[in-house]
């Protein structure tokens, strides 16, 4: 016999948990935030959490993967809405991934790399959710440089991602002030690597 569906409040329960879970693992860290403390916030039982999740590490894998699934449909979205040709949106990654990212208020950075870091093991299942949302943005990219008849559109999606990472990274080390310089700067580079990998394919 099928399970039944679940309600609509039990639901309501688990989104409120991610959606806590997700403010204090962002702001606080993955491994220093305790359970006690997603509890106080969200004021859900302890027993209706572990109904969702069969401990903290599946509840930051829920976390990540739908920060990631938003994320990717939000940037895919504004890039594609920034410029009309690949070769441009190349570029425009640059302008959207700031916006959604490092020029916001309390940018502390890449919450990806952050928990990467806090669950360095390779093999841990958060590590490699973490890992895998990365690896789909670069396939993204990827495709614009393909679609804009880079010669190695693998290299220079691999170059144009660590810009991103670099530049992510430096953000949220640096002064508020920084922000805008850094990301033109960033965009600069990327224009010669853009121009370079497709004029290299029209030769």
């Amino acid at each position: 016999m099928p399970s039944a569906m679940p309600t609509s409040r039990a639901a309501s329960k688990r989104d409120l948990l991610i959606d806590t879970a997700t403010r204090l693992f962002t702001r606080n860290g993955f491994r220093t935030t305790g359970i006690a403390e997603i509890l106080a916030e969200s004021g859900i039982a302890k027993g209706t959490l572990y109904q969702h999740f069969e401990s903290k590490d599946a509840l930051i894998e829920a976390v990540l993967r739908r920060m990631g699934d938003r994320f990717r449909i939000h940037f895919v979205e504004a890039v594609e809405r920034a410029a009309d040709t690949p070769r441009e949106r190349l570029l425009a990654l640059f302008d959207v991934y700031g916006h959604m990212t490092w020029a916001r208020d309390g940018y502390c950075g890449c919450p990806f790399t952050r928990v990467a870091g806090e669950f360095a093991d390779r093999g841990h299942p958060v590590h490699r959710v973490a890992a895998l949302t990365k690896r789909l943005m670069t396939a993204y990219i990827r495709d614009l440089a393909a679609q804009a008849g880079a010669a190695d559109p693998d290299a220079l999606a691999c170059h144009l991602t660590l810009l991103l990472e670099g530049a992510s990274v430096l953000h949220s080390m640096d002064e508020p002030g920084a922000c805008r310089d850094l990301t033109a700067r960033a965009r600069e580079a990327a224009g010669t690597l853009v121009a370079a990998a497709v004029g290299a394919a029209a030769r």
